[in-house]
C-alpha cells in the first residue's frame, strides 16, 4: 500500500488520564534515564518504544519549543497505546557516551527498553513495538530482530540508502536548496569526495589526514548540527567513532530486508535528507521482498524530516512551524498500531 497523507487538521480523541513516570533502563555499560506512558483505564495496553533522530536527544526529542515525542507518547495514550522515551546516552539524565556507541549499541539500548516493558502487568509484552525516527527508524528495525516477540516497526523519515550514498544525496540537496553556483557546487563534490576517502578508510594515518583536512576548507563541508564538536579535535573522535562509522557502514538491505514483522514507513515530500524518492522508494524495494507480508508506505505532503507540515523542509524552519508532528501523522501511527495490536 502507497499512499499520501494530507495536511489536514485533526482532534485527538481523549480518555482516562495516562500514568506517566520516570524509569531507568539497565543498559549494556549505561544506565539511560526515561519516562513511561501508560494509558488510563484497563490494560493490558500494547505498547510503542520511541527512538530518536541522530545525535544525543533528550527523550522528548526537543527541538526549539517543540517536544515531539513527548506529544507523541500523550497522544499514543489517549489512543490506548503505552510508551517509553529516553534520553540517549550522553544526553539529559542519562549516562554513557553517545559517539562511542554503534548503531548495534542503540540497538541493544531499545532491546532493553523491550525488556523493562515486559515487566509492567499494564503492558502486553507480545504487543511491544519501535517507533523510530531518521536513524531511530533503522535503529528500531535492528531491536526487533534483537526481540523476534516484536510486535511492529514504525519508519518515520529512516534512511533507506547506504551510509555513503546517502551523505552525497544530502550534499546534492543542499546543493539545489542553496542556490549554490556550480563552480562552488563542483569545488564542495571534490571535497566530499576527498572526506569520504579519509574517513571511509582505516589508514594508519587518517587521524592526522582527517585533522588536516578539517584544518582547511573541508570543515565546511560539515554540517552546523548543535550536536557536532567545535573543536577539531574533538570533531575528529566524533568522525572516527563508533556511532558515526555505523552511519557510514549502514546498509539499509541488511537492516530492513529480514523484518518479519507489519511494518509502516512514512516520508515527507520536502525532506532534503532522506528525500522519499530514493529513501522511502528503496525502503519500499527492500521490504517488498523481505519475509514482512504487512507492509504500508506513506508519504506527508510537504513533510519535513520531523513530519512537520512545512514551507521548505529545511531545518531552520524546525522550531518556528505550528506543530512538532503533523497531527495526521500522529493519527496515522495511533490508528495503524491499534489496527494490528487488537484483541
Amino acid at each position: 500500500m502507497c499512499s499520501q497523507v494530507a495536511a489536514s487538521a485533526i482532534s485527538a480523541e481523549t480518555s482516562s488520564s495516562a500514568i506517566v513516570q520516570n524509569v531507568e533502563i539497565h543498559a549494556e555499560g549505561a544506565t539511560l534515564a526515561a519516562t513511561l506512558t501508560i494509558p488510563g483505564g484497563q490494560g493490558p495496553f500494547p505498547a510503542a518504544i520511541l527512538l530518536s533522530v541522530a545525535g544525543p536527544n533528550d527523550r522528548d526529542q526537543s527541538v526549539g519549543p517543540h517536544r515531539g515525542y513527548r506529544n507523541l507518547a500523550q497522544y499514543l495514550a489517549q489512543h490506548g497505546i503505552a510508551s517509553i522515551r529516553m534520553d540517549d546516552r550522553g544526553a539529559g539524565e542519562s549516562g554513557g557516551d553517545y559517539f562511542a556507541a554503534s548503531w548495534e549499541t542503540l540497538a541493544g539500548d531499545a532491546a532493553a527498553a523491550h525488556d523493562l516493558l515486559c515487566g509492567y502487568p499494564e503492558i502486553e509484552c507480545n504487543r511491544i513495538g519501535y517507533i523510530g525516527m531518521s536513524q531511530g527508524g533503522a535503529v528500531g528495525a535492528m531491536a526487533s530482530r534483537l526481540r523476534p516477540d516484536s510486535a511492529f516497526v514504525v519508519l518515520l523519515s529512516a534512511p533507506g540508502l547506504d551510509g555513503i550514498a546517502a551523505l552525497h544525496s544530502q550534499l546534492e540537496a543542499t546543493i539545489r536548496l542553496q542556490n549554490i553556483d556550480e563552480t562552488t557546487a563542483n569545488g564542495f563534490r571534490a571535497l566530499f569526495d576527498q572526506y569520504v576517502g579519509i574517513v571511509s578508510h582505516d589508514a594508519a594515518d587518517r587521524r592526522e589526514r582527517l585533522l588536516a583536512f578539517l584544518e582547511g576548507p573541508g570543515r565546511a563541508l560539515i554540517p552546523p548540527y548543535g550536536f557536532v564538536p567545535r573543536e577539531n579535535d574533538a570533531l575528529a573522535d566524533m568522525l572516527l567513532g563508533a556511532w558515526y562509522q555505523s552511519n557510514l557502514s549502514f546498509d539499509p538491505a541488511e537492516v530492513y530486508g529480514q523484518l518479519d514483522v507489519p511494518v509502516l514507513a512514512i516520508g515527507g515530500t520536502r525532506d532534503p535528507v532522506a528525500p522519499p524518492t530514493s529513501h522511502l522508494a528503496r525502503i519500499q524495494g527492500i521490504l517488498d521482498a523481505a519475509p514482512a507480508s504487512d507492509v504500508t508506505i506513506e508519504t506527508l505532503e510537504n513533510g519535513n524530516h520531523l513530519l512537520q507540515v512545512s514551507e521548505t523542509g529545511l531545518p531552520g524552519e524546525y522550531a518556528t512551524l505550528e506543530h512538532a508532528i503533523a497531527p495526521e501523522i500522529l493519527q496515522l501511527i495511533s490508528r495503524w498500531i491499534v489496527e494490528r495490536t487488537e484483541d
